[in-house]
């Protein structure tokens, strides 16, 4: 349940995830702590890795492992999601004395920080940005006794005020460790880490960071992208395949951005080692030659953002595709036998009935392998949540105990009530289809997952299928 490497280093660093992230699509390895607890411990800093996963969700176990480990310091990443979880998590170290000093960071400390001080009265440090070589300088200079004070990135109190650090860009990252995945060896064992799917353990890669697209509902720390080199990549790859892992999903935002890349990466890997490979591209950027190459070199599912079926939200989302490229995306991935599953968003602002009825013809005609489908969350810093605030068509934000709320002014109370019921109902008759999406995955997965998966799959499906009985 808990993870270390070198024993012997110096310090006691404790890294929490603190939320569950078991579900339908699997189970995803908290590959930004593995990637801090690299950089410690290649910098002679003792670290452990503290997944509540591997606690069934329950903090009050992972604390009691984190008490005897008796931390220095303790870091949390904190996204959208996880402020109330973070809260207890919070709470409960306050009030049994366990952690040492606490350091939030992740993309709420970075879109918000006022909001995530203000929301934790007794946090007295955060981080900015992408903070593994910063949190790096932190951490000796806290151990040795030195200024913590001037470190970029650092987020901290000073009596009644919240001082902020400006941020520094990694620009080469290649500067940077590969992260070192037997500090969770003991998890992959006992296959706590999976993908819908894909039998035995799913290690997780990310092989750039940054995005140059502008998407007003995204938030990044920075849409400059940079790539690791070929090289790194395949020692990532390398050290997985010797766990005895063949399932890796790369994370990148746009691993597919252009045949060179992409070739760099896969040509060096012989098909016959029977790895399947997840990657993530976008719907302008699909193309036959790409997909017939990543298919002839183990891809089996590629994941897209498509959004929406209609021009307009498109245009107002500033997403740079179009609907005719949605279609020709998965239609082209699908012609090479690879699984075509697409993320889709409702009620962006300027969502109505015929949008609306667009996107779920859309899905009808293309018929992706499966639809990851949402309504619109107005994250906080993104420019969609900035604009609508400006507007006063936004109440409140994610916060402890609070969501923000959109004002569709536009719509009337029966009308905005009707499109969530038509939306909910067509996309939950599209994922029950028997015959084009249920029984093509359920025979996916009665090949090709195991006992974990199973028990969820089953678990979904039959909610999906007999909502009235659970």
């Amino acid at each position: 349940m808990i993870f270390t490497h070198q024993d012997s280093l110096y310090g006691k660093i404790a890294l929490l995830y603190p939320e569950n992230k078991f579900g339908l699509s699997g189970c995803n390895p908290p590959y930004a702590l593995l990637s801090l607890a690299t950089a410690l411990v290649r910098q002679g800093i003792g670290v452990k890795i503290f997944d509540v996963d591997a606690y069934a969700g329950k903090h009050d176990l992972l604390l009691k492992d984190v008490q005897a480990y008796a931390p220095d310091i303790t870091g949390i990443p904190l996204f959208f999601s996880s402020f109330n979880s973070v809260f207890e998590l919070l709470k409960l170290m306050q009030e049994h004395t366990i952690g040492g000093t606490v350091v939030l960071g992740g993309p709420e400390v970075t879109a918000d920080p006022d909001n995530v001080f203000e929301c934790y009265p007794s946090l007295q440090f955060g981080f900015m940005g992408e903070a593994d070589e910063s949190l790096v300088q932190f951490i000796h200079a806290y151990l040795n006794k030195r200024d913590i004070y001037n470190i970029p990135g650092l987020v901290y109190r000073d009596g009644g005020r919240v001082i902020k650090n400006e941020p520094v860009l990694i620009k080469d990252i290649n500067t940077l460790p590969e992260p070192d995945h037997m500090i969770l060896r003991e998890n992959y064992k006992r296959g706590l880490y999976w993908r819908l799917g894909c039998r035995g353990t799913t290690a997780i890669l990310l092989s750039s960071r940054g995005c140059p697209y502008a998407c007003k509902f995204c938030f990044k720390v920075t849409r400059q992208p940079r790539y690791r080199s070929a090289e790194s990549v395949h020692k990532e790859i390398e050290q997985i395949l010797s766990m005895g892992i063949k399932n890796i999903h790369f994370m990148d935002d746009l691993l597919v951005i252009h045949i060179k890349r992409v070739k760099e990466i896969f040509d060096p890997i012989d098909p016959k080692l029977g790895i399947k490979f997840k990657v993530r591209a976008r719907a302008n950027l699909v193309t036959d030659e790409i997909v017939e190459y990543l298919a002839s070199k183990g891809i089996t599912e590629i994941v897209c953002g498509y959004e929406s079926g209609s021009n307009k939200l498109l245009k107002l989302m500033n997403k740079g595709t179009t609907a005719e490229q949605n279609v020709h995306a998965i239609k082209t991935i699908k012609k090479y036998g690879i699984k075509a599953f697409a993320d889709i968003m409702f009620m962006y602002p300027g969502e109505n009935m015929n949008t609306a009825r667009e996107t779920v013809q859309f899905i009808k005609n293309a018929a992706p392998s499966y639809v990851n489908w949402c309504f619109l969350g107005a994250l906080n810093g993104t420019p969609v949540a900035l604009e609508l605030k400006s507007k006063g068509l936004l109440e409140g934000k994610y916060s402890v105990k609070q969501v923000p709320r959109i004002t569709y002014d536009y719509l009337t109370p029966a009308e905005h009530k009707h499109l969530i019921e038509y939306i909910s109902k067509e996309m939950n008759r599209y994922n029950r289809n028997l015959f084009a999406v249920l029984l093509p995955n359920l025979i996916d997965i009665l090949l090709s997952s195991g006992y974990t998966q199973y028990k969820a799959i089953l678990h979904h499906y039959r909610q999906s299928m007999f909502p009235r009985l659970f």
